[in-house]
């Protein structure tokens, strides 16, 4: 956990530039002001819990229930997280239980991540993916790593690595290519 959360710190200090603030000035700034982080934080711990025996469970639900009220959001408990994740708004945002978050991942505000009515599968995101604020992405698909989906977009098909998906439902466009 400690090395997920210095990952995750990580993204938030380079969004923020060089400082010549102490260290421990920029850590007090993640866990006092920072909502993006506190919800990452608290994420990190409900994964901790899940190994404590017999109260374990139960405590988890209770700080589940807690940050979804807090944060306005819903970010279920089973979701698989990378280290690095980077939220800097983090109102709004739905995640599924089966999804599968890489490492050093952006999500921005109002971002839904499940699964389809008629499915059962979740979707997965690879490394380095940059999701922007009010995009839909559903289904049982693989976001490649490197690639980014614009806002309000509505990605149901796979995106390839280093690519961008926009528009609803969302394109595929490869950089470099001309249109």
């Amino acid at each position: 956990m400690r090395e997920a959360l210095t990952r995750d710190a990580q993204m938030f200090f380079s969004r923020w530039g060089t400082s010549r603030k102490p260290r421990w000035m920029l850590w007090g700034r993640l866990l006092l002001l920072t909502p993006g982080f506190q919800l990452v934080f608290w994420l990190r711990v409900q994964r901790a819990l899940k190994t404590v025996p017999v109260v374990g469970p139960a405590l988890r639900r209770c700080l589940w229930y807690v940050t979804t009220i807090w944060f306005s959001c819903d970010v279920d408990p089973e979701v698989e997280i990378g280290p690095g994740l980077y939220l800097p708004h983090p109102l709004g945002i739905v995640i599924g239980g089966g999804v599968k978050i890489g490492s050093n991942v952006s999500i921005l505000q109002n971002v839904t991540l499940g699964r389809v009515a008629t499915e059962h599968f979740d979707p997965t995101l690879g490394d380095h993916v940059e999701i922007g604020a009010g995009a839909v992405v559903l289904g049982a698909i693989h976001v490649g790593s490197g690639s980014k989906v614009g806002a309000n977009s509505v990605v149901l098909r796979d995106v390839p690595a280093g690519a961008v998906a926009v528009g609803v439902p969302a394109r595929i466009i490869m950089p470099g290519a001309r249109s």
